[in-house]
């Protein structure tokens, strides 16, 4: 059975598994792709800002964040994935919270990154909550990787696994309700690599929900289908590791338009301990 066999994340079981990441953190970790700099850079410009980068998970787009020079108030709801964050990227601040309810002050961040993550929240709660943390004028950038399946061998990857989240009806709000909030929506996209192997890209399959909430000799089953791959796509035949091409989706927002119901907002600043 394929991943994508299995049915879509019904409203009900949507805490289920969103909570089943913390039985894969370490997988998440080994296997999820990072983000380019050159994204980073277009979404936020290279002037250091106070950015909130929320449900973090395991740093893959913190990391990205700080290595662009900004400094970085990570906000990720699962313990398991916090506590890696937390170990592998310490300047960071680490914080439990959800989108839902942001334990920061009004007007406290200049910019709010979510990767692979949106999906997730309550949208309408969510983008309430995004803009009363913002400091005008504000920037929310969403982010997502898709597999570029241009090579066969990736095309058969995602044929197992699914599309990623990023390539599903309804994953972001819509720009026409973006549009509503901030001056300007803008899409990119930013093509790059990540180095796997057999096991990362089992790691990577492991990481998604989907695979997550099966029972073990399903999720098996998927996982030998990718490892055939090797002995199967001319492409992987006799490697050890090869490049896995990726595109990186950002959706800017920048320019906070500040309704009658985030008025009244008092700025605050970062704590740092």
């Amino acid at each position: 059975m394929s991943a994508r066999e299995q049915p879509e994340a019904a409203p009900a079981n949507r805490a289920q598994r969103a909570g089943s990441f913390a039985r894969v953190a370490g997988e998440y970790q080994r296997g999820r792709p990072g983000y380019p700099r050159e994204a980073i850079d277009w979404l936020l410009g290279t002037e250091p800002l106070d950015v909130l980068d929320l449900g973090a998970g395991t740093g893959k787009l913190t990391g990205a964040l700080l290595d662009a020079g900004h400094r970085v108030l990570a906000v990720e709801p699962l313990a398991e994935m916090r506590a890696i964050l937390s170990s592998t990227l310490p300047a960071a601040q680490a914080l439990d919270g959800t989108a839902e309810s942001l334990p920061l002050p009004d007007a406290s961040v200049d910019a709010v990154t979510v990767g692979s993550a949106f999906h997730w929240f309550d949208e309408r709660v969510a983008r309430a909550e995004i803009a009363r943390v913002l400091r005008a004028p504000g920037v929310l950038g969403l982010l997502g990787n898709a597999f570029d399946t241009s090579p066969a061998w990736v095309a058969r990857v995602r044929e197992i696994l699914g599309p990623p989240a990023i390539q599903r009806p309804g994953h972001w709000p819509s720009v026409e309700d973006l549009r509503e909030d901030y001056a300007e929506v803008e899409d990119r996209e930013f093509p790059h690599e990540q180095l796997v192997d057999r096991a990362s890209l089992r790691d990577l399959a492991s990481s998604r929900s989907s695979l997550a909430i099966m029972s073990a000799s399903e999720r098996e089953q998927v996982l030998v289908g990718l490892d055939q791959l090797w002995q199967q796509e001319p492409e992987l035949i006799g490697r050890t590791e090869v490049l896995l091409p990726w595109q990186t989706r950002v959706r800017r927002c920048r320019g906070l338009q500040l309704s009658s119901e985030h008025t009244g907002v008092h700025p605050g600043r970062l704590h740092r301990p």
